[in-house]
């Protein structure tokens, strides 16, 4: 029961009087003595004047990871508070355990709430007001109270990968999540020193000059080139709106761009942007950019059902970037037309630089031209998958005979494919 104003309990008084004159029955005058003791104690909980709340929420959050959020209630005065709070979250969270939670608060300290959100949605958002249900000294009514908060929300993509790829490098654990390990000496890159051969080295890699004045076995160690450039170019068209495993394609794209970030950060390479759908979008130029501000650009990257605009997306790059670089596009490809213009744009491309396509693949398109027909209209959309299916080879094939590195892999196996392609491409020298 909510507070209610003095008017309202003089006329609930004088409402009550008559029945006493008049000789009501006994329940009439239970139930009035029982409402107006309820009043009376929503009326004696403490106001929100006397309550200090506070919220302590992160402001940024990994799409699919969790986080905790503390509420804290104080009151100076000299009894405890049941307290329920209810907290006013934006639509890119999901609370963990229930929307309601009561926090027993001491006399003169204060009491706090902590439970945990996981975020199922990319973008900016705000926590909103937090409401408060304070139960009077006697324990039959509730006061409620709203305190008005406006806390900022990102939820950004990528970053509860990019903390595993970490954590599992410290371990020496990345094997398990998919990672072919990279050692910075390797085949490419410039000559760094001469060795002793030892079992298991790549016959390549012998000098046999150095063998035949030491009279050992000698190989000769590379260092990989550092400093190199590495464009993340990510298709935002109407392919990438399509949902695998409750989230949208992009999603897995973004995560994964945002974790090659990071490896090629550590690796000494300088990292640029391009977001494109049926027009550029955003372009960062490769440079030593910090994580967190890829990871706030990636994070306003949403996609649209609009057809993706290749043409205008090279022309634009064509300009921009003229340094030899790692071109690494998230895309997929299924319409002949659209894969036809790929195609030929990224068959450009590559007389500059050396493009990766990381193509994302449609479990459920493979899943329907898997599916065996129990009737007419299974016939033909087994069929239809099938044929988009071809298409998509056939660009792909087209890709890689025109110098395309190809990443095709799920889009929850996007992180490691296109890591260890670029690895691969660090430890052949071939950027």
């Amino acid at each position: 029961m909510s507070f209610l104003p003095t008017r309202l309990l003089l006329w609930l008084l004088a409402a009550a009087a008559p029945l006493f004159l008049l000789g009501a029955t006994a329940g009439l005058v239970a139930d009035a003595a029982l409402l107006l003791a309820a009043a009376a104690d929503a009326a004696m909980a403490p106001p929100a004047r006397r309550l200090r709340v506070e919220r302590a929420a992160p402001e940024r959050v990994s799409l699919g990871g969790t986080a905790s959020v503390r509420v804290t209630v104080a009151h100076p005065g000299g009894r405890a508070l049941r307290v329920r709070v209810t907290d006013d979250l934006p639509p890119l969270l999901v609370r963990v355990g229930g929307d309601v939670a009561e926090v027993r608060v001491p006399a003169g300290r204060e009491g706090v709430l902590a439970y945990g959100v996981r975020a199922d949605r990319r973008g900016d958002a705000a926590y909103g007001d937090v409401h408060l249900r304070v139960l009077g000294p006697l324990g039959l009514a509730w006061r409620q109270h709203r305190v008005p908060r406006r806390d900022p929300l990102r939820v950004q993509p990528g970053v509860l990968e990019v903390k595993r790829y970490r954590l599992l490098g410290l371990r020496n654990r990345l094997q398990e999540a998919g990672f072919r390990p990279n050692r910075q000496r390797g085949e490419g890159g410039s000559f760094e020193s001469l060795r002793e051969y030892v079992l298991g080295d790549d016959p390549r890699t012998m000098d046999w000059k150095a063998t035949a004045r030491r009279r050992v076995p000698m190989v000769r160690q590379y260092e990989v080139e550092r400093r190199q450039n590495v464009l993340l170019a990510i298709d935002a068209g109407r392919l990438m709106t399509q949902q695998v495993a409750g989230r949208e394609r992009i999603d897995f794209a973004l995560a994964s761009a945002l974790l090659l970030a990071d490896v090629a950060s550590l690796h000494g390479d300088q990292v640029g942007l391009l977001v494109f759908a049926d027009r550029v979008e955003q372009y960062i130029p490769p440079a030593r950019t910090s994580l967190s501000r890829l990871a706030d650009a990636l994070g306003q990257v949403h996609a649209r059902m609009v057809e993706p605009n290749y043409p205008a997306a090279f022309t634009y790059l064509a300009r921009q970037l003229r340094r030899r670089s790692l071109l690494v596009l998230f895309s997929d490809v299924i319409d002949a037309t659209a894969s036809a213009a790929l195609v030929a744009h990224l068959t450009r491309a590559a007389g500059r630089h050396l493009p990766l396509v990381v193509a994302l693949r449609n479990p459920e398109l493979e899943a329907t031209a898997a599916l065996r027909p129990r009737d007419e209209a299974e016939v033909f959309r087994r069929a239809a998958a099938e044929e988009l299916l071809q298409v998509r080879a056939h660009a792909l094939a087209a890709m890689q005979r025109a110098g395309v590195i190809v990443a095709d892999a799920r889009p929850q196996d996007a992180v490691p494919a296109v890591v260890n392609r670029y690895l691969d491409v660090k430890r052949r020298g071939l950027l």
